[in-house]
């Protein structure tokens, strides 16, 4: 079915998994994709993308038939179901590189199912190869509802210092121990190139998006039974808890062992954030709704918050029929002072928001008493708005009825 060269990755669709994938087949490297769903994949265009499932092993050998080396990942708690996979590959392949980790067993006894999962393996006669990092950067798209909403992420020990990793990083170390010589029997301790706390880490979120995010210590009780749920075993909520409660006084270690394997240095923390940066900020329709909501409740601050410093503002009927543009929050704001300084504004619909792509329309109908006469009347106008990077960056106000301009 394959070359004899050729490289399985099990968990090829997973946050590392798919890195592996990338950067295997860039390399012009022979890879095949085990997925559950291959339709569904979504790998490079080239990728030999094969069905399989690890709860069923028998259904492995196909897939691994001419495979020389498989990057491997146990997506389960549980390792009681592992020893069949791991005779499956130990059947066929010579080479195994398992996405472990940090703590996984160091004693010879297994301290959780990653530490299982590597007693299987070094009970065979595979080639073997442990990737153990600390916690993945990538956990941090945990957050991310939260900050492009501007509610704080609440979390657990908000001082707990983690040296979080970049994925590429653990796939470019993947990549070497599948395809080079030299790697076997290491157990490669992965780790981000400084300790950050989570409350650094939101920070660093927000600075790099252009939001204003922020943690808020989420109390231990409360988050043990929010995992619940979840994790579905208290034992490992409590061992996760207890481990975070550690980091607070003694951070997780920094390595060089990026570097020292792929002779490029690990990418920071600010580096990924900046990688999944559409991640942390609101789409079209998110800051759409946003804007809506906040003119229906008659709440320009909070409106002013999707809105980019920079924004620019055209309104021809406003300027005496010229394509003006103002740009600039606070010029903006001093152009509509300017609009309504003779103005009561008693009211105002809004009808939308009508969306297409990168842009959206609302159509806002002021009711509306002009003071120097006295006169009520209502006001219509269609704004087109563009969104990039989260913000709002351009208006156009079309006028159903001419506006009377102050001077």
């Amino acid at each position: 079915m394959g070359e004899q060269n050729t490289i399985l990755v099990i968990g090829a669709t997973g946050n590392v998994g798919r890195h592996v994938v990338a950067q295997l087949h860039s390399e012009g490297t022979p890879v095949r994709a085990l997925a559950r769903d291959p339709d569904a994949a979504a790998l490079p265009d080239g990728v030999d993308v094969v069905r399989g499932d690890l709860t069923e092993p028998e259904g492995l050998a196909a897939a691994l038939d001419g495979v020389h080396s498989v990057f491997l990942v146990w997506p389960f708690y549980s390792a009681d179901t592992v020893a069949p996979v791991v005779a499956a590959v130990a059947a066929h392949a010579r080479r195994v590189v398992y996405l472990s980790a940090h703590g996984a067993q160091d004693d010879g006894g297994a301290h959780n199912s990653f530490g299982a999962v590597e007693l299987a393996i070094e009970a065979t006669g595979l080639e073997w190869t442990f990737l153990r990092p600390v916690g993945f950067a990538a956990n941090a798209l945990g957050w991310a509802a939260d900050i492009r909403a501007d509610r704080p992420v609440r979390e657990p020990y908000a001082e707990a210092a983690r040296s979080m990793i970049h994925e590429r990083d653990i796939a470019a170390v993947a990549v070497r121990a599948l395809t080079e010589d030299g790697h076997t029997g290491a157990k490669y301790l992965l780790t981000g190139p400084a300790a950050l706390t989570q409350t650094e880490q939101v920070r660093t979120i927000g600075e790099v998006v252009g939001r204003d995010a922020r943690l808020e210590e989420l109390p231990r009780e409360v988050a043990r039974e929010q995992m619940l749920p979840d994790w579905g075993d208290g034992a490992i909520v409590d061992g996760a808890l207890d481990y975070w409660a550690s980091l607070v006084t003694d951070p997780e270690p920094v390595t060089d062992t990026v570097h020292e394997v792929t002779g490029t240095a690990a990418r920071s923390f600010a580096d990924w954030a900046a990688d999944h940066a559409a991640a942390f900020r609101p789409s079209t329709a998110e800051v759409a709704e946003t804007y809506v909501a906040a003119f229906r409740a008659l709440d320009l601050e909070r409106a002013m918050r999707v809105m980019s410093p920079e924004m620019v503002r055209v309104a021809p009927l406003e300027t005496g029929g010229e394509h003006v543009e103002v740009r600039g929050i606070e010029d903006i704001m001093a152009n509509a002072e300017r609009l309504t300084g003779d103005y009561d504004i008693h009211s105002v619909d809004v009808d939308g928001p009508y969306l297409a792509a990168e842009r959206f329309a609302v159509r806002f109908t002021f009711d509306e008493t002009y003071t120097p006469t006295g006169k009520r009347h209502s006001t219509t106008k269609m704004s087109l708005y563009t969104v990039a990077d989260g913000s709002i960056v351009r208006e156009e106000v079309h006028y159903f009825d001419e506006p009377q301009v102050v001077q």
